[in-house]
C-alpha cells in the first residue's frame, strides 16, 4: 500500500489518479513511502560523510620540542640532536639537493624526505641513550658516511 500526495484524488477501481484544481494549503503533504526511506538513506550519507570529513582532518599533534633538520650531499644538520627522555618532538627535516631518507632503525622511523617538500617526524623520545640517524635512500657515492646521532638525555 502507499500514501498518495495531499491534493491527489484516486479514480475509484483504477491506479490512475488525478489533480484537482486547488491544493488545501492547511492539509499537510505526505510522501509515498520509497521517498521517505529515500530522504533516510541522503541524510544518513551526508551526516555520516560530514562525521568523516570532521576525523579526516589532520590536527597537529602537541610537542614539547620543534627541530628543522636539513640533509643535504653528504650531511645531515645538526649532526647531533639532543632531546630529553619522554619529551613529544617533532622533527622537521628538508633536503637541500636530491631525495634523501631519514632513519632512526631503534625507533622504528623511516621516512623519505623529498626536494621542496617538509617532511614532519613526531615521536616519543625513549630512553636515555644514544640512537643511530642515518639516510634511508642512496644518495650518492659518500652515502654510507651520512650519520648523525639522537641523544635523549
Amino acid at each position: 500500500m502507499f500514501c498518495v500526495s495531499a491534493g491527489h484524488e484516486r479514480i475509484a477501481n483504477t491506479k490512475e489518479f488525478r489533480t484537482p484544481k486547488y491544493v488545501d494549503a492547511e492539509q499537510p503533504i505526505l510522501l509515498p513511502a520509497p521517498y521517505k526511506a529515500m530522504n533516510r538513506i541522503i541524510c544518513s550519507f551526508l551526516l555520516s560523510f560530514l562525521f568523516l570529513a570532521e576525523g579526516c582532518q589532520h590536527k597537529k599533534p602537541v610537542t614539547d620540542v620543534q627541530i628543522p633538520v636539513v640533509m643535504k650531499k653528504y650531511t645531515i644538520e645538526p649532526t647531533v640532536i639532543r632531546v630529553k627522555s619522554g619529551q613529544r618532538v617533532e622533527l622537521d627535516v628538508t633536503t637541500a639537493d636530491v631525495q634523501h631518507g631519514l632513519d632512526i632503525p631503534a625507533l622504528g622511523i623511516k621516512q623519505p624526505v623529498q626536494p621542496g617538500r617538509t617532511t614532519t617526524i613526531y615521536f616519543t623520545a625513549p630512553a636515555p641513550g644514544e640512537y643511530e640517524v642515518a639516510c634511508g635512500i642512496i644518495c650518492g657515492p659518500h652515502h654510507d658516511d651520512m650519520r648523525g646521532k639522537l641523544v635523549v638525555e
